[in-house]
């Protein structure tokens, strides 16, 4: 039989050529190895369909929530009152900066809403809840992506004193892109002038029991969110008053604080899925497992928090999962959850299972997993399946992200803490736009990426940029002395110097690292917050602008023409040159060299006819008004005195044969000068010193 299935195999592989990705012909071994991947492909296919088609109403699993909307409108705040944790002062800025997992158990639930489940009459037929904490800052845009497609309900966070913010718009959008169901609450409720806390009670009781005014607020600004909300093509109202589900969003008054409409929340979160949503909570075999967070524990070494969404997962399971430096395959070595209610950022005992089923928050102890990519996904290797085949598929999760990164180019070396951190800071640099403080700001390439602490084999591969800019920079100095022309670029209009940095967002630095950063030359710098990083980084453009303006300041020459005022006024006529001149157009600075054309000056940029010969005349080497020295003249200034000097082996040239008191003098600008002036001072000079710049363009023939 064996031969025979040889041959059947030597039938599929077909005389046909197959090629790799660089265009090569595959052998006969890479052709085979990569059938029995498509095979195993198929069959692992197959066995996904069956599972889906063993799905059944009876077992379901728990809906996983996700809590979205703008910056401080108490997303996570609404958590803790559920949770009665405090994780929130354990955010960096107040800012959520991690997907984290919470799970409610269905005693838990019901023991929190008795009042408005008997007000209602409804029994509960989802065995808990699984709560994504989603980041609502608007960096995070990929982060939330990725929430989304884990969830099943949205909870869309909305301040009843605010309305509809920029975020909770952007959020709404992402919803209805992935045509995600969600409910609206409506938080800060105690901020209403008069409110009197009741959270014993259903929220609509304790709406009833308030003074006039306050109900008179309640329904003015909830009348107003109401109409926020139609703006955006959505149909809305309060939740006891919905009649029609599927064609009114349920709006739930919270406040974070009070805990006010906390257990009405919940009621509505555990009720509406098996009614609208049982489809897509039945459970089912195949596992769909997201990596969250990859982390060291104290005890535990490296660990891998995961949220199971369905499917199963066993101690001593084989793992695949997507790694920085190439897929990783391990053994799990234990499976640890937090007690329930409790958040998986938060540290607790933890307790121990033999195996887990979605959908749940697990934290996964395993050997070789430090290098695990945040965000991916999780594969298990089964009997039937092809460890080279899961190895290429885990790794499809980091192509998208490679792409944004520019190897061996100018750019910034990035480390982040996850996968999701490191897609919203690369998406954050890439776009050019306004920071906080309304600066404008370009688009920030990045060379490298890194996840997890910035080690010193990090900085190393950051040494590189810097080498590269030293390197680009005596090739540029070389050009320049050979031909006179910075032909690749003039180093003093370049930041490159700039990127020769790590931006770190939310991971540590190692003292190693540190140490090197520091012999070197390379500038680490870290925060737990995207806006504060980029402001660091802008900071550091900034003064290296700064720093090449005065280099570039000695090196500028300014457009300008003058006169001298009559023949009285040539007080010294050889070398230092001493005149009484009149500026005519643009600004005379010290240091300008000047120029003396054998062509009529007409001031006009059409008739001005080139040069055939210069006289180079010399440098300004002091401008007076008043006998007081002054830096720079212009028309306004009126009658000054200058001392021209001519440098070593220049030529002197005689008044009266080469120059007299009607002679035009000119700046020498060149290319170079021309260069600097756009890329350092093009705010400092007039629109008419820019005309200038045109006219003697064609009068010193310069290209």
């Amino acid at each position: 039989a064996k031969p025979q299935e040889e041959e059947s195999d030597d039938d599929d592989l077909g005389s046909g050529s197959e090629y790799d990705s660089d265009g090569n012909q595959l052998s006969k071994t890479a052709r085979r190895k990569r059938l029995e991947m498509r095979r195993a492909e198929a069959r692992r296919l197959k066995k996904m369909e069956k599972n889906l088609a063993a799905k059944s109403r009876d077992n379901l699993r728990c809906p996983i929530i996700c809590v979205l909307g703008h910056v401080d409108t108490g997303k996570t705040k609404i958590l803790d009152k559920i949770r009665r944790t405090n994780v929130q002062d354990g955010e960096a800025g107040g800012i959520t900066q991690q997907i984290g997992a919470s799970y409610f158990p269905e005693w838990a639930i019901t023991e929190k809403t008795l009042a408005v489940k008997e007000l209602h009459g409804v029994e509960y037929n989802v065995p808990g809840l699984l709560i994504i904490d989603t980041p609502g800052h608007e960096s995070f845009t990929n982060l939330r992506t990725r929430g989304s497609s884990l969830c099943d309900l949205a909870v869309l966070v909305v301040d009843i004193m605010h309305g509809l913010e920029p975020q909770t718009i952007e959020s709404i959008g992402l919803l209805k892109k992935r045509k995600a169901p969600f409910i609206i609450a409506l938080n800060k409720i105690d901020r209403l002038y008069g409110w009197v806390s009741k959270p014993e009670l259903p929220v609509q009781q304790a709406l009833e029991l308030q003074e006039q005014n306050v109900k008179d607020e309640f329904k003015q600004r909830y009348d107003f969110s109401v109409s926020q909300l139609a703006e955006q093509g959505l149909n809305a109202c309060v939740f006891y008053e919905n009649k029609d589900v599927r064609s009114f969003i349920n709006m739930v008054p919270t406040s974070a604080i009070s805990g006010d409409g906390m257990m009405d929340l919940l009621f509505l979160l555990t009720t509406l899925p098996s009614r609208m949503l049982v489809d897509k909570i039945m459970f089912h075999e195949n596992l769909e497992c997201t990596v969250l967070e990859v982390k060291a524990i104290e005890g535990l070494g490296t660990t891998m928090d995961v949220v199971v969404v369905n499917g199963r997962l066993q101690e001593k399971d084989t793992i695949v999962v997507c790694g920085l430096d190439g897929p990783i395959v391990t053994q799990i070595r234990s499976l640890l959850t937090p007690q329930p209610m409790k958040e998986m950022r938060v540290k607790t005992p933890y307790v121990h299972h033999n195996e887990i089923q979605g959908a749940i928050g697990v934290k996964i102890c395993a050997n070789g997993i430090e290098r695990a990519l945040a965000g991916s996904n999780l594969y298990v290797l089964g009997e039937d399946d092809n460890e080279e085949e899961l190895r290429e598929e885990v790794m499809k999760d980091l192509g998208g992200i490679l792409k944004k990164v520019r190897k061996n180019e100018d750019g910034v070396y990035v480390q982040a803490s996850t996968l999701g951190s490191l897609e919203a800071l690369l998406q954050f640099l890439e776009q050019p736009g306004e920071d906080r403080d309304g600066r404008k700001n370009d688009s920030i390439p990045v060379s490298g990426i890194g996840i997890g602490p910035v080690s010193k084999h990090d900085v190393m591969r950051c040494g590189v940029m810097l080498e590269r800019e030293k390197e680009w920079i005596r090739m540029c100095e070389k050009e320049h002395a050979a031909t006179g022309d910075w032909i690749s670029g003039n180093p003093l209009n370049s930041i490159k110097e700039a990127y020769a940095c790590i931006l770190a967002f939310d991971v540590p630095v190692l003292p190693d690292a540190e140490r090197l950063a520091k012999e070197i030359g390379i500038v680490i710098y870290t925060a737990e917050i995207i806006y504060h990083l980029f402001d660091k980084f802008m900071s550091r453009v900034a003064e290296i602008k700064a720093k090449k303006k005065e280099e570039a300041r000695k090196k500028a020459v300014y457009p300008c023409v003058f006169k001298i005022v009559d023949d009285r006024c040539i007080f010294n006529k050889k070398d230092p040159y001493i005149l009484g001149v009149d500026v005519l157009e643009g600004a005379l600075k010290l240091g300008t060299p000047v120029v003396i054309p054998n062509v009529e000056w007409t001031g006009d940029a059409k008739t001005q006819e080139g040069a055939a010969e210069l006289l180079e005349f010399g440098q300004v080497m002091s401008i007076e008004k008043d006998k007081k020295p002054i830096d720079t003249a212009t028309r306004l200034t009126g009658n000054i005195a200058i001392r021209i000097e001519q440098r070593r082996n220049m030529r002197e040239y005689t008044l009266g044969r080469h120059w007299s008191h009607e002679s035009i003098f000119l700046s020498r600008i060149n290319r170079e000068s021309i260069d600097l002036l756009k890329e350092h001072f093009r705010d400092d000079l007039p629109k008419d010193d820019w005309k200038l710049i045109v006219k003697l363009k064609k009068c010193l023939n310069v290209l």
